[in-house]
C-alpha cells in the first residue's frame, strides 16, 4: 500500500524520476512475490488495473479497497473480494490467511 502515501500527498511524485520499465518492473516483481494483493483504489488507475490482471493471472488472491460506485466489470470479475473501508479489509485478510 505504498501509493496509499501518494494520495494523501505526504510524499513527492518518485516515479516521475525513475524510467517506465523499472517502475514497472518492480511493480510486476511485487505481484509475483504476493499471495494476496491488496489494490487501493481510490481513484480509477490504469496502474492498479493492469496490477491486479497480472497478478490474478498469476493465481493470486486479490482485495479491492474501494470506494469507486460503479466499478468496472472487468475489476469485479478479477477480484476475490471488494471492500470499501480499512476494516472490512483487515477482516478480508484475516479470512484468507
Amino acid at each position: 500500500m505504498r501509493e496509499k502515501k501518494l494520495y494523501k500527498g505526504e510524499e513527492k511524485c518518485w516515479w516521475k524520476e525513475t524510467a517506465a520499465s523499472e517502475f514497472v518492473k518492480r511493480d510486476l516483481n511485487d505481484a509475483k512475490r504476493c499471495d494476496i494483493m491488496v489494490v487501493f483504489m481510490p481513484i480509477l488507475s490504469a496502474g492498479a488495473c493492469m496490477e491486479l490482471f497480472y497478478a490474478k493471472s498469476k493465481g493470486k488472491k486479490i482485495i479491492v479497497l474501494s470506494n469507486i460506485e460503479r466499478l468496472s466489470p472487468w475489476i469485479i470479475y478479477h477480484s476475490d473480494s471488494i471492500v470499501k473501508k480499512e476494516k472490512e479489509l483487515e477482516e478480508k485478510l484475516r479470512g484468507f490467511i
